[in-house]
């Protein structure tokens, strides 16, 4: 298993964006759970547009944060971290463009 310097939890980051994910999924969801409330949130599609934006700025940190947890633990050399990294941080100044305001 690779990784470990940060006690894997680059990984958390991970599984954060991945229910994020599945509670964006569900937010028009009006079927009951086991305590007989909605399943779904029920945003608005202004909140659920940047909680879709705040998803992806997420889910590319643990990306992130895995390869810096994979260079601590030897798994990387300074060069092949260096050129994944920019790929992935190349991702990041895209999303700066994106729209916030409502």
């Amino acid at each position: 298993m690779s990784g470990g310097f940060f006690d894997y939890n680059c990984f958390k980051i991970s599984q954060f964006a991945d229910e994020l994910e599945h509670e964006i999924d569900t937010n028009d969801d009006t079927s009951l759970d086991e305590f007989g409330g909605t399943i779904g949130n029920g945003y608005s599609e202004v909140t659920l547009n940047q909680l879709k934006e705040a998803h992806e700025i997420i889910e590319l940190a643990g990306k992130l944060a895995r390869e810096v947890e994979w260079l601590y633990s030897g798994d990387h050399g300074e060069e092949s971290f260096r050129r994944v990294a920019k790929t992935k941080m190349g991702n990041l100044k895209l999303m700066k463009t994106m729209n916030l305001d409502d």
